[in-house]
């Protein structure tokens, strides 16, 4: 049992909170946290003060946002099992959804979309930061994760998507749940258990 046990249990999750990204325009090369690396596919990303808390990514305003692109730093497959979401908007009117994809081999393997009243709280942090799990991806092998963090500042009226604490989780392999280890283990003391009994008969 005490072995079972032991086998089953889950895989620790790792979490990438951008602090080791510089503050400013700093996504400009790929960076590597926590077992992870990230990078900007597209558009310009932004580090920000305001995360939860430190640091965060956010699409850049004046480029009107970008995506943010996370792998396995050693090339493996992996889970996508939540992220800290804020909406920003210098009005502090309206919503924001952001879109999350999971990719495996370059294709497509769901979507994920958070949608989120805008705050228009900064400091110390934005003041809308919530918890989004995953729910479309949950469970899903991926070897890609792209982030849309869209941004703008038409008409003078800054908004920005904002991400920090984004957890995953490394593929591993299938290891069976305790209680059926207990029940393979039984079956098979009990096949044992028969197979001496019949060789007994059969000698006698």
């Amino acid at each position: 049992m005490m072995v079972a046990s032991a086998l089953a249990l889950p895989a620790s999750a790792n979490t990438i909170t951008f602090e080791t990204a510089s503050l400013g325009v700093g996504i400009t090369s790929p960076i590597t946290e926590d077992g992870f690396t990230y990078s900007t596919l597209s558009g310009s990303l932004f580090v920000s003060p305001f995360g939860n808390p430190g640091h965060d990514a956010e699409g850049l305003q004046s480029a009107g946002g970008g995506v943010l692109k996370i792998v396995s730093a050693t090339g493996d497959n992996f889970n996508f099992n939540s992220l800290d979401f804020s909406a920003f908007d210098f009005s502090g009117t309206g919503s924001q959804t952001l879109k999350v994809e999971g990719l495996l081999g370059g294709s497509s393997v769901g979507v994920d979309q958070y949608t989120l009243a805008n705050t228009k709280i900064f400091d110390p942090k934005y003041g809308n930061w919530t918890t989004t799990a995953a729910s479309g991806l949950a469970g899903k092998l991926i070897s890609e994760l792209d982030i849309t963090l869209n941004a703008s500042n038409a008409g003078g009226s800054i908004s920005d998507e904002n991400i920090d604490n984004v957890v995953l989780t490394l593929a591993q392999a299938a290891v069976p749940e305790p209680s059926s280890l207990v029940l393979l283990g039984v079956a098979m003391v009990g096949a044992s258990f028969i197979r001496v009994r019949w060789m007994r008969r059969s000698k006698s």
